[in-house]
């Protein structure tokens, strides 16, 4: 899934804070996809190699490409919601490994995320 950035109304054109920077009209892969029970949306897109993939509000992108990436799984949670990405991703303590840096998360990490961007490349 690809998703093209519209910029944030709130923001300078080109958003800075000091770990990412998108530029409206680009397009970017979505890697995971989160869905609170309110219907608000975050996305997790790897803005610049070696950051962390990060969460970003939904609002802010227009969807490009309709393509789920096969490994995506679903996790619907007891109190509303649910969370669309790989299975190691959205269960169990993967991002917290992830922001330690741990070795084998980031190994799995680049592995899924190369996979998913092979099935549907940003141009």
């Amino acid at each position: 899934m690809r998703v093209r950035y519209l910029g944030a109304p709130d923001t300078p054109p080109n958003p800075v804070d000091g770990r990412y920077h998108f530029i409206p009209g680009q397009e970017y892969a979505v890697l995971e996809l989160h869905v609170r029970s309110d219907g608000s949306s975050s996305l997790r897109i790897e803005h610049s190699p070696g950051d962390l993939a990060g969460l970003y509000s939904g609002k802010y992108f227009e969807q490009v490409s309709d393509s789920i990436p096969s490994q995506w799984g679903v996790e619907i949670y007891p109190r509303g919601g649910l969370s669309l990405g790989p299975k190691e991703w959205i269960a169990g303590d993967f991002w917290e490994r992830m922001m330690e840096r741990d070795p084998e998360a980031e190994a799995a990490f680049e592995v899924t995320r190369d996979a998913i961007l092979a099935e549907d490349p940003v141009a």
